[in-house]
């Protein structure tokens, strides 16, 4: 597996950096994590928790050219935790991390990846989080949540990432 992320520092437009590193980071975890068979037709729905317009942008740019095989993306967003509702992937900003008890409540029955960026977040119901090691853009995964929502993660994916289980 080769994911190549090239990100010019030196842009003249306000291009957000990290929202780009972040959308190609949701958009393989699409081709590399199968999900139960009730959930294999129809769009693929990437969501986001909480207001990080240049990631939604960026979603929105990738899910006009790329596909999940068949299936065309649809880009969702959620401002508070009574409007989430199952999609594959949902992506918690960092500073909605403090409403991830509720949110894996939520989502208790479904098996939508749930996707963070913050400390701890990976022992209290996340399955990947995001965050930075020497400048360069790192994956924690658990285990056990993707097992415990039918999840089930490629070795590809587990060998680029710390694991962390509970």
């Amino acid at each position: 597996m080769t994911w190549v992320l090239l990100a010019c520092a030196f842009r003249g437009d306000n291009t957000d950096v990290n929202a780009k590193v972040k959308a190609i980071f949701l958009y393989n975890f699409s081709k590399y994590i199968t999900w139960p068979e009730k959930m294999a037709s129809g769009r693929f729905k990437i969501a986001i928790y909480g207001n990080y317009p240049a990631l939604k942008d960026e979603l929105v740019k990738m899910s006009r050219v790329k596909r999940r095989g068949d299936r065309s993306f649809e880009i969702l967003s959620f401002d508070e935790v009574g409007d989430i509702v199952n999609t594959h992937i949902l992506f918690v900003v960092k500073e909605k991390g403090k409403d991830i008890d509720a949110v894996t409540r939520k989502l208790k029955k479904s098996s939508t990846l749930v996707v963070t960026e913050g400390e701890g977040l990976i022992n209290r119901g996340a399955h990947i989080n995001l965050y930075y090691e020497n400048n360069k853009q790192k994956l924690e995964v658990n285990l056990s949540n993707f097992v415990n929502r039918g999840l089930v993660i490629s070795e590809e994916l587990i060998s680029i990432s710390k694991v962390v289980d509970k």
